[in-house]
């Protein structure tokens, strides 16, 4: 019986204050110490991780940005072959030459207006069929060819800000200092490169979400492509209507 393996002397109300005392659990003093530097190290704990996530290929491929390691901040692209179970890296931006202080300052506020801390590849667009996959890095334009890994830069005007490739994989919509332009992919390897709207205000841009609609609305996107290619819906800011004012930055007292 229970009360014979433990004493005669002890009754339950010991047996409890017993059972208190053993699970207590003291955490070692070593591993609280080091948490701020892991947790800002990694990125509160997610690099390293994969992220953006896109099944394409009609369900054969999964498309993905990862860091090669937890502490590195650098994203790159990925490619998961479901049918062979292989992992292949696709584009490591750093095989580019491409950094983030290169950032255009388009790109440089949806980040920040996104809460996006990582650098790299944070985000891409890819064709119906899993064939192409297009993405900027420090202003310019990529495109890889997802089964064998080839990476081409077509010329393009400014910077790119957002492209976004039509469900063909001919053609890359992109925003470039508020206008909206487009580049097409010939499949002899040649682009070509115009404006479909531009305005001479700089205070009108197309194709951008504005800071109302990335801030409040989460609404980070500014045009979309018609599911056959044909044409695209855009949309079109004027704030001129709208009175400035100044933020102070205190690392840089003498911007405006």
């Amino acid at each position: 019986m229970l009360s014979e393996s433990i004493g005669a002397s002890m009754d339950f109300r010991e047996l409890a204050n017993v059972g208190a005392v053993t699970a207590r659990y003291e955490p070692p003093a070593p591993s609280i110490a080091d948490f701020p530097a892991r947790y800002a190290r990694t990125g509160r704990f997610s690099l390293g991780s994969p992220r953006n996530l896109t099944v394409t290929g009609r369900g054969r491929r999964v498309l993905f940005c990862r860091s090669t390691a937890g502490d590195d901040p650098v994203l790159c692209l990925w490619c998961f072959d479901l049918d062979t179970g292989e992992e292949r890296l696709l584009v490591d931006p750093s095989d580019l030459g491409a950094v983030d202080a290169e950032l255009p300052p388009a790109e440089r506020a949806r980040r920040e207006r996104a809460r996006e801390s990582a650098s790299g590849i944070v985000a891409y667009s890819v064709d119906a069929e899993g064939t192409r996959c297009c993405f900027a890095l420090a202003g310019g334009l990529f495109v890889v060819d997802i089964a064998d890994g080839r990476i081409v830069s077509p010329a393009t005007t400014g910077s790119v800000f957002d492209p976004q490739l039509d469900r063909q994989g001919t053609a890359v919509a992109y925003s470039d200092s508020g206008s909206l332009r487009l580049c097409t992919l010939p499949g002899d390897g040649s682009s070509i490169d115009r404006a479909l709207r531009a305005d001479d205000d700089p205070l009108v841009n197309h194709g951008r979400a504005e800071f109302v609609a990335a801030e409040e609305m989460q609404r980070s996107r500014g045009f979309w492509w018609a599911p056959d290619g044909s044409c695209l819906l855009a949309t079109r800011v004027d704030e001129t209507p709208v009175s400035p004012w100044w933020i102070a930055d205190p690392a840089h007292p003498e911007r405006p």
